[in-house]
């Protein structure tokens, strides 16, 4: 991806579309726009090949901005997290595909990940420090993620939708699971550990 984005920022910067000035930050916005491409490539490649559509965009209105806003799992190269996201999702999608769960276990499990996602907080990446008052509206945010996420559950519940609201909770088994291994991760990095 890094060297399609340098070819196309070179090209619109001999086109004269762009000064030298500008180079980091269209190089940086062609990577971006590339990376996040192919990942919606595959995750609609995943989705239609499972015919599972509706749940792939349900997976991502409760991932992302959960992910966006409480933090999480960074991985040393784009590729590797690429794989890891389409390897996740799929799991996600047969596990919501083949296993039955009924609604009230669901809502309890999706209830008590919640509170262990609240309870074990944000993760900051060490590569982007977050300043006091842009935590405090990300704290703002991810607690109307959660709302929003609670406010979902039980209409899934009052409707008996069962596979919703089991993709729900595993939408937030994943978050929690990769906080926990971003936190250890973390702990692990810190002098004197």
């Amino acid at each position: 991806m890094e060297r399609l984005s340098i070819v196309l920022t070179n090209y619109i910067m001999k086109k004269g579309v762009i000064t030298k000035e500008n180079y980091d930050i269209y190089l940086y916005g062609f990577q971006s726009f590339l990376e996040l491409s192919l990942n919606i490539i595959c995750s609609i490649l995943i989705a239609i090949s499972l015919h599972m559509e509706i749940e792939c965009l349900l997976f991502f209105l409760f991932f992302v901005p959960l992910r966006s806003f409480n933090g999480g799992l960074h991985l040393k190269s784009y590729y590797s997290c690429l794989i890891f996201s389409c390897i996740t999702m799929t799991y996600i999608l047969l596990l919501v595909k083949h296993i039955h769960l009924n609604a009230p276990v669901s809502f309890l499990l999706f209830l008590i990940l919640l509170v262990a996602v609240k309870l074990t907080g944000s993760f900051d990446h060490p590569n982007r420090p977050v300043v006091e008052e842009e935590n405090a509206i990300f704290i703002q945010k991810t607690n109307f993620t959660f709302i929003l996420s609670f406010v979902a559950a039980l209409v899934f519940l009052i409707f008996q939708l069962d596979k919703y609201l089991l993709l729900e909770t595993l939408t937030y088994l994943l978050v929690f699971i990769t906080l926990v291994i971003s936190k250890i991760k973390q702990r692990s990095l810190e002098p004197g550990q």
